[in-house]
């Protein structure tokens, strides 16, 4: 309530004869005045900032007389601030009833309150005089809930703070309405100011807060919409400090909400900074500023740097949103800046997460951390997990489906695994979330955390997607440990404890279609009991893989999906191994014309084919990263020399042979984790099975003397690992019509990588 309010009136059983008159305060005191006039105090309440604790209160009303104020007395109120502070003493109060007071060279003593009874709504101190502080802080004391109106001068101040500790709550700045030169709060000496709710009434400021020394403190520091300019709405500077939570500025007049220069420091939560012209304004170097949250969307620049020489001297932190708008010199960019910030979307720019100016580190040394990169980071959220009966098949989605989706989720306290052990068990998935156009999500592979190993006892699984309605295609498979990227090829639900990815062979280009199965529709997946095991594995979470860049603890880098790239793990050219009876020849192609050194003859050693059932031979090994769930492809460069035109095309035959080497790191068949040495005795001989071979037909037509492609494959190498061999022949099966003798000019082979390369 304000002033005071007639609450009771009764006999007072202690003074008989007399009544007894209750009086509340907005600041929570209450007082009985009985019929003699005398004024008691029954207790203490608290307001604004805090509770109030005083031992006398000296009122000021514009009724008073200061000649026949008393202490403790409401009815004999003072009728100038300054007389009530003047007799006030440590642990005093003044409280001052609603009015504009014409005051200046205010000072609130040690220890001293000056509260108003009403709000600074209707409490003002105004001042004249332009030379002055209007009011001065001293150590302990208290200032709250006043307008304090600011003349134009430059040697205006509204409150200062020289020394010690003092607390300002619900207070209202203003100017004279126009281009003022006065600051409303002054921060100087030694010592804090805390407080909070502190605003703009009009402008008319060269600065509304200034700090040049000391610390000021500050919750909810508001600058809305106001006539008057404000050349800077903070102004820190020498070596101050100025603190803020909830600082809001939404005013047009003001050109710097914050104005920095010195070594002064600044650190600011939530800011909330428009429409004025700039954001932060740093003067020199040396200064530290910590924006932290909130966002900066001034009209202007978000950041304004002034010409100077800048070192690495100042640190400026800002993780609060803003539009990445920076004017600084050259030699500024050799300061500490580190600004991490949401950028919203405009017209110019699109939404982003933006990190300027800084290194950036993800995890120490102790723990590590990950980052993923692209469609994000394998996730749980809407996926659907059904295990099924025994029926399924590649014709049958399977029955009695087992909606284990919370299981599947959990992190832990919670398993699934396949409802049986014999051929048709399966556990299937997909995700029902769209994307933004409506079309169901692709997801690729899945991250599984197991907690009991598969015993196979000669039984397999399958992988499949689904193609149609109870329509299921297999698709290759590598399992790879995320943690230590541990390659396991297709050997799956083996190892325990263990956390692995399983990765498909499913580009963009590969046909699946969104089917409906228990109700649910998304692009399913499955795993598939194909042949009877002994023991099923049992699972704690699985998450759905997303096609992403992936960084491990360890700082290993993988990537799932399409973040995989297809490579020419291996180019040959020029040398080649010869396969007896082969027949080829060396090859010498005119190349260029006129003449050296615009054209010569280019001898290509035994890759000239001319005759059908001549031959080459060559080999590598898988190399290092190598996803093997994709199947490798081979691009054969080639020219053909002939009469023209070709009517029937010559036929070309690549064979094939990927063999498993001793030595090679493989899944160890014994479940642990960490991949073994295949045995020598393990590895597969030359002659231990046929290659496989793909024939393709060259160009028909008029197309000698030119460079051709023509491509072999896919070739299978799911079951293998990096360092097996191929070893590949490639012949001239028929030289077609016209006979054609064929150049080989280069063979690239191609697979898909999910890895740079090797682990160390």
């Amino acid at each position: 309530m304000s002033q005071f309010t007639f609450h009771d009136q009764v006999a007072d059983p202690g003074s008989p004869g007399a009544t007894k008159v209750t009086l509340y305060t907005k600041v929570g005191r209450l007082y009985s005045k009985d019929s003699a006039g005398t004024v008691i105090e029954y207790e203490i309440g608290g307001g604004g900032g805090g509770a109030l604790t005083t031992t006398n209160i000296n009122w000021v009303d514009k009724a008073g007389n200061d000649g026949t104020a008393l202490p403790d007395r409401a009815d004999l109120p003072y009728l100038t601030i300054a007389a009530a502070l003047a007799a006030a003493a440590s642990g005093d109060a003044v409280i001052v009833r609603p009015g504009a007071y014409n005051e200046a060279a205010l000072i609130i003593g040690a220890g001293v309150s000056l509260v108003s009874d009403a709000g600074f709504e209707v409490t003002e101190i105004t001042a004249s005089a332009v030379g002055i502080s209007q009011i001065t802080l001293s150590d302990g004391s208290y200032l709250q809930g006043f307008t304090i109106t600011v003349p134009d001068s430059a040697t205006a101040i509204g409150v200062v703070h020289t020394a010690g500790s003092a607390v300002a709550y619900d207070l209202q700045l203003s100017g004279d309405g126009a281009t003022g030169a006065g600051i409303g709060f002054k921060k100087t000496g030694t010592g804090k100011v805390v407080g909070g709710n502190i605003r703009l009434g009009v402008g008319g400021f060269s600065a509304m807060i200034s700090v040049d020394a000391g610390v000021i403190a500050l919750d909810d520091v508001h600058a809305p919409g106001a006539v008057g300019d404000i050349d800077a709405l903070v102004l820190v500077g020498g070596t101050g400090r100025f603190q803020s939570q909830g600082m809001n500025i939404g005013n047009a007049n003001v050109t710097d909400c914050l104005r920095v220069s010195g070594t002064a420091t600044v650190l600011v939560f939530s800011p909330n900074w428009t429409l004025a012209t700039n954001g932060v304004h740093i003067q020199n170097d040396g200064v530290s500023i910590s924006l932290v949250g909130g966002k900066l969307f001034p009209a202007t620049l978000d950041f304004l740097v002034d010409a100077g020489t800048y070192t690495a001297a100042s640190t400026i932190e800002v993780t609060a949103a803003h539009l990445g708008r920076y004017s600084f010199p050259p030699t500024g960019v050799d300061v500490a800046f580190s600004m991490a910030f949401l950028q919203s979307k405009t017209q110019q720019l699109d939404a982003a997460f933006r990190v300027f100016g800084t290194n950036l580190v993800a995890g120490f040394p102790e723990l590590g951390a990950s980052i993923s990169s692209g469609e994000g980071a394998p996730y749980s959220a809407g996926q659907v997990v059904l295990t099924s009966d025994g029926t399924a098949a590649p014709g049958n989605d399977g029955g009695s489906f087992v909606d284990v989706s919370v299981d599947a989720g959990s992190r832990s306290g919670s398993t699934f695994t396949f409802q049986g052990v014999t051929a048709g068990h399966s556990i299937l998935w997909c995700t029902p979330r769209v994307d933004a156009a409506g079309v169901a999500l692709r997801h690729y592979g899945v991250v599984i955390e197991q907690t009991g190993a598969a015993v196979l006892g000669g039984g397999s699984f399958i992988f499949e997607i689904q193609s149609s309605a109870n329509n299921w295609t297999p698709v290759s498979v590598m399992a790879v440990s995320d943690a230590e990227q541990y390659v396991y090829a297709n050997s799956v639900f083996l190892r325990a404890p263990s956390t692995e990815a399983i990765l498909p062979a499913i580009s963009s280009a590969t046909t699946w279609p969104a089917t409906t199965i228990n109700g649910v529709t998304g692009r399913w997946v499955r795993a598939r009991i194909d042949s009877t095991i002994t023991t099923a594995p049992v699972f704690e979470r699985q998450r759905l893989s997303p096609s992403a860049w992936n960084s491990n603890a360890g700082g290993q880098v993988s990537a799932k999906g399409l973040a995989q790239w297809r490579s020419q793990l291996f180019g040959v050219g020029n040398v080649w191994g010869e396969i007896g009876g082969g027949g080829v020849a060396d090859a010498n192609v005119a190349v260029g014309s006129g003449g050296a050194p615009t054209g010569w003859t280019s001898k290509i050693k035994k890759a000239l084919f001319n005759g059908a059932g001549d031959s080459i031979s060559f080999q590598f090994a898988l190399p290092d990263g190598l996803c093997t769930a994709f199947p490798l492809t081979f691009d054969l460069t080639y020219s053909l020399v002939g009469a023209a035109p070709i009517t029937v095309a010559p036929s070309v035959i690549l064979s094939a042979l990927v063999l498993g080497s001793g030595g090679v790191l493989i899944a160890d068949s014994g479940g642990a984790v960490v991949p073994v040495a295949r045995a020598d005795t393990a590895a597969e001989t030359f002659t231990s099975k046929a290659a496989t071979t793909f024939a393709v037909s060259t160009a028909t037509g008029t197309v000698q003397d030119r460079q051709l492609k023509m491509q072999f494959g896919p070739l299978d190498i799911s079951d293998y690992y990096e360092g097996d061999g191929v070893v590949m022949a490639l012949e001239l099966d028929s030289d077609g019509t016209p006979a054609q003798d064929l150049v080989i000019w280069t063979l690239a082979v191609s697979g898909v990588r999910f890895t740079t390369g090797g682990r160390l």
